[in-house]
């Protein structure tokens, strides 16, 4: 396996996880007060069960609101570091 397709498939995997903690917040704002009985939630909640996990590890002291944002933004910087990484490879 290149270089190439190592930064090609984590940065897949980091942009599903940017894309599933945003469509989850705005889902959270949609359902309100019922956000615990919604079955979508709870399957974006599942899914984004590692990152949290991660998340607790790396910020435990943060109140939860301000852990979310925190590794939404360190995700979305390594997602952005792995695409300016990929764009040097090709072009060297």
């Amino acid at each position: 396996m290149t270089w190439l397709m190592v930064m090609a498939a984590l940065r897949a995997v980091l942009e599903m996880a940017l894309w599933l903690m945003l469509g989850r917040g705005v889902l959270a704002l949609l359902a309100g007060s019922t956000g615990s009985t919604n079955g979508v939630l709870r399957l974006f909640d599942f899914l984004l069960r590692p990152v949290r996990t991660v998340s607790v590890g790396l910020f435990p002291r943060v109140p939860t609101c301000r852990r979310e944002s925190l590794m939404f933004l360190l995700l979305l910087l390594v997602w952005l570091s792995l695409g300016i990484g990929k764009f040097f490879l090709v072009a060297s």
